[in-house]
């Protein structure tokens, strides 16, 4: 006869026996905004404060799920003393520019930008007058996309990557951008920061895998689509597109 704490034994050890090998779970990751401009260089005339996202385990950046981590209806400039809604354009997923609007006198104007609580996401200075800078059109040497397939314990997946060559990045270049064309249509599908000095081999896109987040919209171009590429300033501004590219 066996007890029944003997039973139990035995019944936990083959349990133990044929249980699935343990994974490392992920830690959740959320989606949050982040700020590209700099606080210390004035805002042009058509400039504004740029937005991109960034990936984040604090739980706090739970706020921005379900939207583009970029583009929010709730933040406010505050211009002066004046406070006001800046006029917000995405400029591709994950991406998008906060302009103040038209500006008066010719003193530089103080502007505070805002998130939905009233916390401050940065401090600048804007003026109206237009500055002579302007970023050329990239010219693009190539640009490539290659899928992988992964095989990592339990995740299975595609794994993607975008890369963009170009001649070298123009002074005063803050992100890349990379459009489809399609009947003189353009559409942005993902885009990069860049730095002046760095490689004209950019990375444009990769897939976020098994742990990562994007944006909706987010996405890599694809072998044998017809694209053209576009410089941003740190004001949000942008260059002239490019000559149009077949993705390789």
């Amino acid at each position: 006869m066996v007890r029944r704490s003997s039973l139990a034994a035995v019944i936990v050890a083959l349990a133990l026996g044929h249980a699935s090998p343990a994974y490392p779970k992920c830690a959740r990751v959320l989606l949050a905004p982040q700020l590209i401009t700099h606080a210390a260089d004035p805002i042009p005339a058509g400039g504004g404060v740029l937005i991109g996202f960034t990936e984040t385990t604090d739980d706090s950046a739970e706020a921005f799920a379900g939207h583009d981590p970029a583009m929010n209806a709730d933040w406010t400039l505050v211009v002066g003393k004046r406070k006001t809604r800046p006029r917000v354009e995405q400029l591709a997923p994950g991406l998008a520019v906060y302009r103040p609007g038209a500006l008066r006198g010719t003193r530089p104007t103080q502007l505070v930008l805002r998130d939905g609580k009233g916390a401050k996401v940065g401090a600048f200075s804007a003026s109206a007058r237009a500055d002579a800078a302007s970023l050329p059109a990239p010219t693009v040497k190539r640009i490539t996309a290659t899928s992988v397939a992964q095989n990592k314990g339990r995740w299975r997946g595609t794994v993607t990557t975008a890369i963009a060559e170009v001649d070298q990045i123009p002074d005063r270049a803050a992100a890349l951008i990379v459009y489809r064309q399609d009947a003189g249509n353009t559409t942005a599908l993902t885009w990069a920061r860049v730095a002046v000095g760095s490689t004209p081999t950019i990375e444009v896109y990769a897939s976020p895998g098994k742990c990562g987040s994007e944006p909706d919209g987010l996405t890599a171009p694809a072998p044998g689509e017809t694209v053209v590429l576009a410089w941003v300033d740190q004001f949000g501004r942008r260059s002239p597109l490019s000559a149009t590219a077949i993705v390789k």
